[in-house]
């Protein structure tokens, strides 16, 4: 097979990463200039011409087509007829997100391309990637500021990479713990998760929606606002089990390594939660989540079901 990709996938971040590490695969960084180009969907034109002009003091040149979900059906029978025959010298990248694969044709093109999926990766892998990363910079974290980057950012990669490059710069090469992310990364968060909460515990839809539009207007994306919640029914949970045990909130506040003003809060609110009512929320969480990653719903529907659901 010649070498022309399809990077197909949700995750922007990964997406981009994807294409980089192909560019920089066939071109160094002085060819990218005179050899790389980069073509919207309805540039087809423009298209042929970069796959047909020779490399410029290179051995390859990188032509990528962006958005290919959007390509036209005579772009798709272009595409298609040069990939009877490829050039040798170029090296064809397709990008898209993952509705490209209900096209008709889209059996046809990924059969003749080398396929990379760039779907957000597991929570799992994404601790694995903030670990890499602060001992890349020799940065000691915590476990468990770590996992609680992951779950405040749910599997936002870009947002992920921006706090932790944040946060870098902020420990100044201190060990970071929870608490430092808890300050730095989760203090607007948690106040939109208290609103929010505050929200579905009294039943106000409309309220809820509106804060939900906010999140929206704050670039959130359903992931990570999925994350937010996961984040807080833990906390939640976690409080229950200190305090039916006797601890005082001073006490349940050391544990849990949060400030005894948010402590006291989350305190009040896990009295409202019986376990069946917890267990639900993780439930429902899960199903959302998975259904937004397997595309059995859209991302944004699956968001409003889910409170729809749980303001009920």
């Amino acid at each position: 097979m010649s070498n022309n990709y399809l990077v197909i996938g949700e995750d922007e971040y990964v997406k981009e990463r994807e294409i980089s590490a192909l560019r920089d695969k066939f071109l160094t960084s002085d060819e990218i200039s005179l050899n790389y180009s980069c073509h919207d969907p309805d540039d087809i034109d423009g298209v042929s011409d970069s796959l047909g002009t020779m490399p410029f003091l290179s051995e390859r040149r990188v032509v990528l087509i962006k958005d290919a979900h959007k390509l036209s059906e005579r772009s798709i029978e272009t595409i298609l007829s040069y990939l009877e025959a490829p050039s040798d010298s170029s090296v064809m990248i397709i990008s898209s997100d993952n509705s490209f694969k209900k096209n008709k044709k889209y059996r046809d093109v990924s059969g003749k391309l080398k396929v990379i999926v760039s779907d957000a990766p597991d929570r799992v892998t994404m601790k694995k990637w903030v670990d890499t990363f602060f001992k890349r910079e020799e940065i000691d974290i915590s476990p468990e500021a770590a996992q609680l980057i992951v779950e405040l950012k749910g599997s936002d990669t870009a947002g992920i990479k921006s706090e932790i490059e944040k946060l870098a710069c902020f420990s100044g090469g201190e060990r970071i713990e929870k608490e430092h992310v808890e300050e730095l990364v989760g203090r607007s968060v948690t106040e939109t998760v208290f609103k929010l909460v505050d929200a579905i515990n009294s039943g106000n839809k409309k309220w809820a929606f509106r804060i939900l539009e906010d999140l929206y207007d704050q670039k959130k994306q359903p992931q990570e606002i999925i994350g937010y919640l996961a984040w807080y029914i833990k906390v939640i949970r976690k409080i229950s089990l200190l305090s039916g045990k006797g601890l005082s909130p001073e006490a349940i506040a050391s544990e849990i390594k949060y400030s005894p003003a948010y402590t006291r809060r989350l305190l009040g609110q896990s009295k409202k939660y019986k376990d069946k009512w917890m267990e639900l929320w993780v439930t429902l969480l899960f199903e959302t989540d998975r259904d937004i990653k397997t595309g059995r719903k859209q991302a944004g529907i699956a968001i409003e079901m889910l409170l729809v659901s749980l303001l009920i």
